[in-house]
């Protein structure tokens, strides 16, 4: 049993499994104080292997696993998996150290493939002017700095088009300590011309565009650095 300290009062269990271990982190169950919007079976965090940051997110967002180890572009469960990545942005080299996607199954023959939150270290990228300025593409757009959790980020959007599906990416920036944090939210969506025209999905409602981002984003808004 391993306890964590993040200036709540709780009660922790940690909880480990292969599919868990493979990406080396540790999942807490937490009961704290809570607000007026939010309850606490609501929630879990999970912690970074070497304990430098935590992620404190709705439980009903799934974590991600590797599914090959030889193949960094599949993810496990399928709610994880699209034809453009939503855990590893192709944007970028970096090592992928979490993955939280958003159940599909409600979406079910929609245009939604996948949705998740990511958090990346981008090892390439040693210095601060380069993480913060060197952005994955050159049609990123909407650059901005914006606050998460009392840290200052470099916030920016991206669009990416291919194989008949296109993702949309907001994109988070932070020089930490001697090394480059990315964290992203991510959405692939399938066009109408990966299918027969018998076969078009239904387009997400603008509810449904809302609950998803609200789900990555509350897990966005959960993230900490603990040193």
């Amino acid at each position: 049993m391993i306890f964590s300290r993040v200036g709540w009062k709780y009660r922790v269990l940690i909880i480990s499994s292969m599919s868990l271990a493979s990406v080396g982190l540790a999942v807490t169950f937490a009961s704290w104080t809570p607000s007026a919007q939010t309850r606490p079976q609501e929630f879990t965090s999970i912690t970074s292997s070497d304990s430098v940051f935590r992620v404190r997110y709705p439980k009903s967002l799934l974590v991600c696993s590797h599914r090959d180890g030889e193949n960094p572009d599949e993810w496990s469960p399928q709610d994880c998996a699209a034809d453009i990545p939503v855990c590893d942005n192709s944007g970028h080299a970096g090592n992928v150290i979490l993955c939280l996607a958003s159940p599909t199954a409600e979406f079910q023959r929609s245009e939604l493939q996948a949705a998740a939150f990511s958090v990346s270290r981008i090892d390439n990228l040693t210095g601060a002017k380069e993480c913060l300025q060197k952005w994955p593409r050159t049609d990123t757009s909407d650059i901005h700095s914006e606050a998460i959790g009392g840290l200052q980020f470099q916030a920016a959007k991206a669009r990416e088009t291919g194989n008949s599906h296109v993702a949309e990416q907001h994109i988070y920036r932070i020089f930490h300590k001697g090394a480059c944090y990315e964290l992203d939210v991510n959405l692939t969506l399938a066009l109408d011309t990966a299918f027969a025209p018998e076969d078009v999905p239904r387009k997400l409602t603008t509810a449904e565009r809302e609950k998803i981002k609200d789900l990555l984003m509350r897990a966005l808004r959960g993230f900490r650095f603990l040193k």
